[in-house]
């Protein structure tokens, strides 16, 4: 599977990863599961790895770099579309409708 990372913690050997099928975020939750020790991986390199499903989470395992900074924008083209999509939310008007009195609908 390849995929993005969008946040990564070098200290504690964590990743998330958006995943090319659009499904689920992998999980990255070890140290070991990287070759080298020192060098890991930043928001927007793009990974290669197996994937585990386990109680219905994603997890990467043994990934491998393909491309380094390949997305580097794409964790923030996210967040300005959650905004975008809040803002959008919160501009909406919803009314409320009330039936009329005296009026049944005809069914037959």
């Amino acid at each position: 599977m390849l995929g993005v990372v969008l946040w990564s913690d070098a200290s504690d050997g964590k990743a998330v990863i958006w995943c090319e099928d659009q499904g689920d975020l992998a999980y990255l939750n070890s140290k070991e599961n990287v070759l080298q020790a020192g060098d890991f991986f930043d928001a927007g390199d793009l990974v290669q790895f197996d994937m585990e499903v386990s109680k219905s989470v994603r997890f990467a395992n043994n990934p491998r770099l393909v491309i380094e900074k390949a997305g580097t924008q794409l964790p923030q083209v996210l967040r300005q579309g959650v905004k975008r999509q809040q803002q959008q939310q919160a501009d909406v008007k919803i009314l409320q409708f009330a039936p009329r009195q005296g009026l049944v609908a005809a069914v037959g």
